[in-house]
């Protein structure tokens, strides 16, 4: 009787006060080859090159017997190098913020090569994805997710000495998201950790002019202008997640040829 009741009260309580923000990890399904949720009432998988031309990711769900196939991405051309985010931002049974790992625009490129080292970087791309009406999803958010650099400091034996062996410079940029609960469309928290190898490395300066490295020098160093925490608000208008501080300059970290702004 109980249960019945409760379920009676859920039903007549606005869906405002019922549409709090739940994060549900998504997991491989060897069934269905899809990322779904414990439930699996919720599944997302990326059409690449299928018939009919189709490209790009798609959410189904069991419980509601709907998909939504193709969301509508005019700005990728190709889904091949995306990945599925391995989480659902659930806004209610039929709607959930759903999202892609994939390529940095606007070339697609998953890494950028170059003589002595690499780039690499990818970004997340959030969609507003509702299973209950026949619409296309929205790209509501973009971030950077992943970025690695690598520039090689090594050309001779006098060189290896003088770096003790760490012939490569190495920059890490790392982001992590959360919904905080009590809007519809719930702020998103991104806490990023960025570091450089050797400390005191820098993408703006020519490590072979650097004194030889110490001992202290050899572990991965923490950037605090790169390490933060931001807030991402919904903005109405627009559609859009936008954030509700400045961003610092991560060039250094996030652009595969950084350059220092005067």
């Amino acid at each position: 009787m109980s249960k019945v009741f409760a379920l009676l009260v859920s039903a007549l309580l606005p869906a405002t006060v019922l549409a709090q923000p739940d994060v549900e990890p998504l997991k491989l399904n060897p069934d269905n080859k899809l990322y779904c949720n414990a439930q699996t009432d919720w599944c997302v998988g990326i059409k690449t090159d299928g018939k009919f031309g189709e490209n790009g990711p798609f959410a189904t769900s069991r419980t509601l017997r709907a998909e939504r196939n193709i969301w509508d991405s005019p700005e990728i051309p190709n889904f091949k190098h995306f990945t599925v985010w391995p989480e659902i931002i659930r806004l209610s049974e039929e709607r959930a913020l759903v999202g892609v790992i994939g390529p940095q625009q606007p070339d697609f490129k998953p890494e950028t090569p170059f003589s002595g080292g690499g780039f690499s970087r990818r970004d997340l791309y959030l969609y507003d994805v509702s299973l209950g009406e026949q619409t296309s999803a929205n790209l509501v958010f973009v971030m950077p997710y992943t970025a690695d650099a690598s520039i090689r400091a090594c050309f001779n034996d006098a060189d290896q000495q003088k770096r003790a062996g760490l012939c490569s410079d190495v920059y890490s940029f790392k982001a992590a998201l959360k919904a905080l609960p009590g809007k519809d469309y719930p702020d998103l928290q991104v806490t990023t950790q960025a570091t450089r190898s050797p400390a005191g490395a820098s993408r703006y300066a020519d490590s072979s002019t650097r004194p030889p490295l110490t001992k202290d020098q050899l572990a991965p160093q923490a950037d605090k202008q790169c390490s933060y925490t931001v807030t991402y608000t919904w903005q109405e208008g627009a559609s859009v997640y936008e954030p509700a501080s400045p961003l610092p300059d991560c060039a250094e970290f996030l652009q595969p040829s950084p350059q220092r702004k005067p």
